[in-house]
């Protein structure tokens, strides 16, 4: 078992700075939306960042996809830098275009096809404007702000079958602080707590209403008793955790 060991709470603080080429993360797997995928739809919700980059360099602009295809490797859409994610790397902490020796301004792109499936904006080589997971089809699946390279902001989640808010849980300095909102699929509210400086209850659902995992954060870690529950309702597995280490799980099945 894979520890919670960004916190769930703290929970996207490990992505900060974070390439589009690392494994998917604990709150990526327990945020972002899951439904049954349709026709050249993209499964949002076990989607490692980079897992998806093509061969081609296209990027999709609106543009006549025939266009497009001459194999366009930067453009610019109002006035913002579109690059592929391919070419981002990352040097002292900040990320640049390729070789470029100036830090990157605007945004890296990773792509399924000529279709955008997860976005990074930058300015002067940190992250500053939003991370967003789009469903091939174009809906957006999850989307979270940064200032100078650190969540602040509502992070938001959304049903990809309706578009629909999901859950919209507030970040100061990296850690969730504030209201943690989770909706069902016709907007009534699920649940609603309120984390200080990462310490408070925590819950996560399935699309379909159930609760998904639910337990303590310290500090933004997770701390005491972890229930994990399958999306029929049915007690998966107990975890116990101190400090966001595991120090036992029993499974139930």
């Amino acid at each position: 078992m894979k520890k919670i060991n960004i916190g769930i709470g703290i929970i996207l603080l490990a992505l900060v700075g974070c390439s589009a080429l690392d494994k998917q993360s604990e709150e990526e797997r327990i945020l972002l939306p899951t439904v049954t995928p349709k026709a050249h739809d993209v499964k949002i919700s076990t989607m490692i960042e980079g897992e998806f980059i093509p061969q081609t360099d296209i990027i999709h602009t609106g543009q006549n996809v025939s266009q497009v295809e001459t194999g366009i490797t930067e453009v610019k859409l109002n006035g913002i830098d579109q690059v592929n994610i391919g070419y981002k790397q990352v040097r002292n902490g900040l990320a640049y275009n390729g070789k470029s020796t100036t830090p990157f301004t605007g945004t890296f792109v990773t792509l399924v096809g000529v279709h955008k499936l997860y976005t990074e904006d930058y300015k002067n080589g940190k992250l500053n404007g939003y991370k967003m997971w789009f469903s091939e089809a174009g809906r957006t699946g999850m989307k979270e702000p940064y200032v100078n390279g650190v969540k602040n902001g509502i992070q938001e989640t959304y049903f990809r079958n309706t578009g629909n808010i999901r859950s919209r849980i507030n970040y100061v300095g990296g850690r969730i602080s504030g209201e943690v909102e989770w909706y069902d699929n016709y907007g009534g509210i699920l649940s609603k707590e309120y984390l200080k400086n990462g310490t408070g209850p925590w819950k996560s659902y399935w699309d379909n209403g159930k609760i998904k995992d639910k337990g303590n954060l310290v500090g933004g870690l997770p701390n005491g008793e972890w229930r994990t529950y399958t999306q029929k309702g049915e007690l998966e597995k107990i975890t116990i955790y101190k400090n966001g280490s595991t120090v036992s799980q029993e499974w139930m099945k």
